[in-house]
């Protein structure tokens, strides 16, 4: 019997029992490391994508305005009109697009859509095309 109890109390079994603190100190040492290098790139997948719906809206919008620009023959005043139903009983877009900071976008007799967003102007060209340049 004492034996057995001397057994269950040597050093290598209560060892094994449990964790180290330098064990401990390398495991809490390699999550911070890795959460360092991931957390930038969750950070910037998310400029990203308001990036990608900043362009599918000028886009989208684009593409609304010209039709109302064949039908009328002239741009729309706001993007506003492009949601009001027109005296053909339609309108172009289902809902108005917001920026993702909640401000609108603005559209110039042109048919030019714009917005500006995180300090850079978005605006959609002449051929549809999205364009960004840094606003002064």
């Amino acid at each position: 019997m004492f034996i057995r109890i001397r057994l269950w109390l040597s050093p290598s079994r209560r060892r094994k029992n449990g964790f180290s603190l330098l064990e401990m100190l390398v495991v809490v040492s390699i999550i911070l490391i890795l959460a360092t290098v991931a957390v930038p790139k969750f950070t910037s997948a998310g400029k990203t994508a308001k990036i990608a719906k900043i362009e599918a809206d000028l886009h989208t919008i684009s593409n609304a305005a010209a039709l109302y620009e064949v039908e009328t023959g002239a741009y729309p005043d706001s993007v506003d009109d492009l949601v009001k139903k027109g005296s053909s009983g339609k309108a172009y877009l289902q809902s108005k697009p917001t920026l993702p900071d909640g401000t609108e976008y603005s559209i110039n007799s042109e048919g030019v859509v714009s917005g500006v967003f995180d300090g850079v102007t978005y605006d959609s060209a002449a051929s549809h095309r999205t364009t960004a340049a840094e606003s002064g």
